[in-house]
């Protein structure tokens, strides 16, 4: 790696600036942003919901504030849409008859007030056998992740509950019909008695009706800002792009009263990485421009990031590499200051980053899933367009991965501190080197299988 030829005593000034810049990268700092994105007050940061296009904005603030540059004028966003469908509660109609033994008993409930829609069907009216049961239920909770049920599914819950205050009136849902879907409704709790006590068994019967689902496209936004290369740098035209995604999974069942999955080590601490590596770098001029960006839709199936590569602000062909962080904030026992990096085989990018990380006693280190999650996560839609892409974790998939248990106080905010100290050399010497990045043998046959999925 050979930086851009400047007179000795520019060097010497770039030296003394290379310090106070990292400088700005404190433990206050990153427990700050974090603690930030991974509030409850931002439910999760689910795709569509209006908490992640607050966090969106927010970051965007951040940018703005820290004097980068937008990407096109007037815009620190890329924007692209999903697949939904947009639902009306006040349609729904619906008569429970529960039967324990020789005895049957009807409830009817009033449309929007009693009884809501959560989740679409592929049809609008039927008589036939349901499932009731309380939203806490582990059982149901399965049939919500899965989005589809061959019966009618009544779940019972407070008005207070996310569910209820989301379902209400006209609402978007981001899913299409599923063949063999029947609707899955929400019942005030209350309305219904309790289950008998011994061994009777009650069953439930559901007559109802709901409105048509109109098919609908709902905007999501990828938060981009740019730090502009040096004006005489030969590789001013070419972009590093440093990126993590920012929203998580939203809200799901709850364990132990608590059912906001925060997701602060998925992906809180990625974000926060790529807003303070933005701030610190800000005042930099390299070799190459360093466009951050913050994915959305990414725990949707990489959507965020395949809609920029798809339609890029910039051409790809002037993207020389893709720095992807993920899951930085919970080491393994004995990994702390260490981090791994997907697919390290597969590119000389983990000899860049390895020389690069050294200097802040980062270790890269193997680890056992590091070649299956290559493809598992934002730098696979780059990866698929022939870029070489790589994420960089420094945790594991612990035990609250995707649960709400990923809580901010459960972070090594030190260690994580370390490793985003240790990134900013990374993006610095991807930024400044000569020459380009290149795929191993096995990284173009990977990229070959990546392209094939993505036709």
């Amino acid at each position: 790696m050979t930086p851009l030829a400047l007179p000795a005593a520019a060097l010497l000034a770039l030296a003394a600036l290379l310090p106070a810049q990292k400088s700005k990268i404190t433990e206050e700092r990153v427990r700050e942003t974090v603690s930030w994105l991974a509030s409850d007050e931002r439910n999760g940061r689910d795709t569509g919901s209006p908490e992640l296009e607050a966090a969106g904005q927010w970051l965007a603030s951040r940018f703005a504030a820290a004097g980068l540059r937008q990407v096109r004028e007037g815009a620190w966003f890329h924007e692209f849409s999903l697949p939904a469908v947009r639902i009306d509660s006040a349609t729904v109609k619906l008569t429970l008859t529960r039967k324990v033994g020789d005895a049957s008993e009807d409830f009817v409930f009033e449309p929007d007030r009693d009884v809501r829609q959560w989740l679409p069907s592929d049809g609008l009216q039927g008589e036939e056998p349901c499932t009731v049961a309380k939203v806490d239920d582990p059982v149901l909770q399965r049939l919500l992740r899965a989005r589809s049920a061959r019966r009618p599914v009544i779940v019972e819950l407070p008005i207070t509950h996310p569910y209820w205050t989301k379902s209400g009136g006209v609402h978007t849902v981001l899913t299409r019909r599923r063949q063999a879907a029947r609707p899955m409704l929400l019942v005030r709790e209350g309305l219904l008695p309790p289950a008998p006590e011994g061994d009777d068994r009650v069953e439930w019967t559901a007559a109802w009706a709901v409105g048509p689902a109109e098919q609908v496209e709902v905007p999501q936004r990828n938060v981009v800002a740019v730090l502009p290369a040096a004006a005489d740098s030969p590789t001013r035209d070419e972009y590093v792009v440093v990126s993590a995604h920012y929203d998580h999974v939203g809200l799901g069942s709850a364990l132990g009263g608590d059912n906001i999955y925060n997701g602060a080590d998925d992906n809180a601490t990625g974000t926060t990485a790529v807003v303070l590596l933005a701030e610190a770098l800000a005042e930099r001029r390299l070799r190459r421009n360093v466009m951050f960006v913050c994915f959305a839709a990414e725990e949707r199936g990489l959507r965020g990031s395949r809609a920029f590569c798809e339609r890029p602000p910039v051409p790809l062909e002037r993207v020389s590499a893709n720095l992807n962080i993920e899951m930085i904030g919970r080491p393994e026992k004995g990994n702390e200051r260490k981090c791994w990096i997907t697919g390290a085989g597969y590119s000389d990018f983990v000899e860049v980053c390895a020389q690069a990380l050294a200097t802040e006693q980062v270790e890269v280190v193997p680890f056992r899933m590091a070649d299956s999650l290559f493809g598992a996560s934002d730098n696979a839609s780059f990866a698929a367009k022939g870029v070489v892409a790589h994420s960089v974790s420094a945790g594991s998939l612990h035990e609250d991965y995707h649960q709400p248990g990923d809580e901010v106080q459960k972070l090594d905010i030190p260690h994580m501190t370390q490793i985003v100290r240790g990134l900013f050399d990374v993006t610095v010497a991807l930024a400044d080197r000569e020459g380009d990045l290149s795929w191993s043998e096995r990284g173009e046959a990977f990229v070959e299988r990546l392209k094939g999925r993505r036709r």
